[in-house]
């Protein structure tokens, strides 16, 4: 198993997509892709870093990007964001 995610305090943390449907907050893609195959606790790996993409204004409405944004700000370590049910 392993260990938590540790956060290098002087990078910022930018939100990212993983898969279709859920938004984390992390340094880079490979750390967004840690913490959510960790967060489903399979030993398998669910997604890979061609689900990842970083999240940009064109991929959310505009009140979507702002609440994102400030969930972003009060975020002080990589983890789960945001997510849409289909």
């Amino acid at each position: 198993m392993s260990g938590p995610v540790l956060r290098d305090l002087t990078k910022p943390l930018l939100a990212f997509w993983v898969g279709d449907d859920d938004i984390f907050a992390a340094e880079n893609e490979a750390q967004a892709l840690a913490v959510a195959n960790a967060l489903v606790g399979l030993r398998v790996s669910v997604w890979d870093l061609d689900d990842v993409e970083v999240v940009t204004a064109d991929t959310l409405g505009e009140r979507e990007t702002v609440a994102l944004r400030e969930l972003l700000a009060r975020q002080t370590e990589p983890g789960y964001l945001a997510g849409y049910e289909q």
